[in-house]
């Protein structure tokens, strides 16, 4: 599948990866729509990019999800590719004084439900395109091996995981391919303050871009690309050695 011309759709699309993304593929070409919370960052995005259009959508609320979706159809905008890049992770435990039982329903929604939710939406649409379509989802390699802090987070991977592969089945006889990014850690304000050696976001969003294009089922980016390697060998210590990331 190459990424020129078209018309694609990025959750979280005013920084980290999405924004990355955004710039990347609208100097292929392509037509941006760029879904954000902050009006005054999808301005800013906006003044940027060639070609965008930019819709403000809480991934948290079903309305505005609906809300979205209707904004593409009203539009018509012949979106052919969904990357649903869109995440938070907050990291207390939930044995630690500062865990927040009201940040469960956030996390949750935002990294796993509001994906199934644009995905029944969008389907429709993504089907009807006659030069094929795909459907990515970011994901991590702890979707694989879960750390001890960031149980949702890890929890909401694994689950998008399991949704990526249950889609691929489903969409096998359709023209919508369904591609899984595995990243490791990236230096993106979700990640500030935490970790060393992380890849940038240029590079995870290129490598990204190239996996699409290549037609890969699952795109291991970084340090993520030795876990099927570890997993044959190891899986117990992978399983330590991820436990602490």
């Amino acid at each position: 599948m190459h990424l020129h011309n078209r018309t694609i759709m990025i959750t979280g699309a005013t920084s980290g990866i999405g924004k990355a993304l955004c710039r990347q593929l609208t100097d292929q070409g392509n037509h941006i729509v760029a879904v954000g919370r902050s009006t005054d960052k999808l301005d800013a995005l906006k003044r940027e990019l060639k070609d965008s259009t930019p819709i403000r959508c809480d991934l948290t609320s079903k309305s505005s999800v609906i809300a979205l979706a209707q904004r593409i159809e009203g539009d018509d905008l012949s979106v052919s590719v969904l990357i649903n890049n869109a995440a938070v992770q907050y990291t207390p435990r939930f044995v630690d004084a500062d865990f927040s039982f009201d940040s469960i329903d956030a996390e949750v929604t935002t990294n796993f439900t509001a994906i199934a939710w644009l995905t029944s939406l969008m389907l429709p649409r993504l089907i009807e395109q006659a030069g094929g379509s795909a459907i990515v989802n970011m994901s991590s390699g702890l979707a694989y091996y879960p750390k001890s802090s960031s149980a949702l987070y890890c929890a909401s991977k694994a689950a998008l995981h399991s949704l990526s592969q249950s889609l691929r089945y489903q969409l096998a006889d359709t023209n919508v391919g369904v591609s899984e990014v595995l990243l490791p850690l990236v230096d993106t304000p979700m990640t500030e303050g935490r970790g060393t050696n992380k890849l940038t976001p240029q590079f995870a969003a290129a490598e990204t871009i190239q996996g699409v294009e290549n037609g890969l089922d699952e795109i291991f980016i970084g340090k993520a690309r030795i876990l099927p390697f570890l997993n044959r060998i190891s899986p117990a210590l992978t399983k330590r050695i991820l436990r602490s990331a």
